[in-house]
């Protein structure tokens, strides 16, 4: 407490009852009356139905940096020198809940290498690998070696993992199974190859010191009779998931964000995540904002330790 000042911001703050905010604020009194002997202050202005701003004070000789988190893990930087009042406008729709703080500003992180591993579903061509550039600092070098038709045992026969092995990546997210369970004899594997191929290259990841990252395929734009998503990819997800369990290693679950998010906007409100040269069924590639929208998902996502490198991932998206 004697170096961080932490604010919440909770649209369900009315619903609480008399007692709860009586703590909350009592709260915040003990935090605010201990971080004003430090000349800071942190606190939220409404301005209009959804607008906020957020005013932020930290003394001239002293820079803070204002920090920002949906779950008080993955904290990313709004602004690194706040320095007198600083106003920060907050956009609250479609937000129920968000931390902000303020921190001693420190030097910026070390350059790092974040590679992406997988088929053309992440590829720069038509996946959502596209999108994830703008999430990320230039202290971060993203680097996508995500190719079309390329399944697990393609991979680690490719040109592309040898390159991996010299580069020797500080992060790899990596999203196989698609092309796994391809009938094509060439590029296919047995369930049991899969997992196999995937602890391979996990562990040869660890091997130079990198962070492996599993990623469960993303739903598939296909949508029944009531306009919920038909679930997709169930057995490579699960055989994915299970080796990430296994290894102890990071997972994040595309299917189950995207499902949730594909869900949400519905079959008409998903249209403008056509591919552009795609066919009309083709449901599985993103158009250039479709890849920034599925992006956004994975980078709110990952591990807490790249919080440093993010940037903008809790703004509302471009709206289609």
């Amino acid at each position: 407490m004697d170096d961080k000042l932490l604010l919440l911001f909770n649209r369900l703050w009315m619903p609480l009852s008399a007692r709860s905010r009586w703590m909350i604020l009592f709260i915040c009194a003990i935090t605010l009356f201990v971080s004003s002997a430090r000349g800071q202050s942190l606190s939220i202005i409404k301005k209009g139905e959804s607008n906020y701003w957020i005013e932020a004070t930290a003394p001239a000789n002293a820079p803070q940096t204002l920090q920002a988190s949906e779950n008080l893990h993955l904290w990313v930087d709004i602004y690194s020198d706040v320095q007198e009042p600083y106003s920060y406008p907050f956009d609250s729709t479609g937000v129920s809940l968000r931390y902000f703080r303020l921190m001693p500003s420190i030097p910026p992180a070390p350059q790092i290498r974040v590679l992406l591993l997988g088929d053309s579903m992440t590829a720069d061509c038509c996946g959502w690998g596209r999108g994830i550039y703008g999430y990320f600092k230039p202290n971060a070098t993203v680097v996508n070696y995500a190719m079309p038709w390329t399944s697990t045992k393609v991979f680690l026969q490719s040109a592309e993992w040898e390159k991996m092995l010299l580069i020797k990546p500080d992060y790899v997210l990596i999203q196989y199974g698609y092309i796994d369970a391809n009938i094509d004899p060439d590029r296919s594997t047995t369930p049991e190859e899969f997992a196999d191929n995937l602890r391979t290259i996990v562990q040869t990841i660890r091997g130079f010191n990198g962070i492996p990252i599993l990623v469960t395929l993303h739903a598939a734009r296909l949508f029944d009779d009531q306009g919920k998503i038909i679930p997709f990819g169930q057995e490579p997800n699960a055989i994915t998931k299970q080796v990430a369990a296994e290894l102890k290693t990071p997972l994040i679950d595309l299917n189950k964000l995207t499902t949730a998010l594909f869900n949400e906007l519905g079959p008409s409100g998903t249209t403008f995540m056509h591919w552009e040269g795609g066919e009309a069924d083709d449901v599985m590639h993103l158009s250039q904002l479709g890849a920034q929208y599925v992006a956004r998902l994975v980078v709110n996502a990952l591990p807490d330790s790249l919080g440093p490198y993010l940037t903008g991932i809790l703004d509302s998206p471009p709206k289609p």
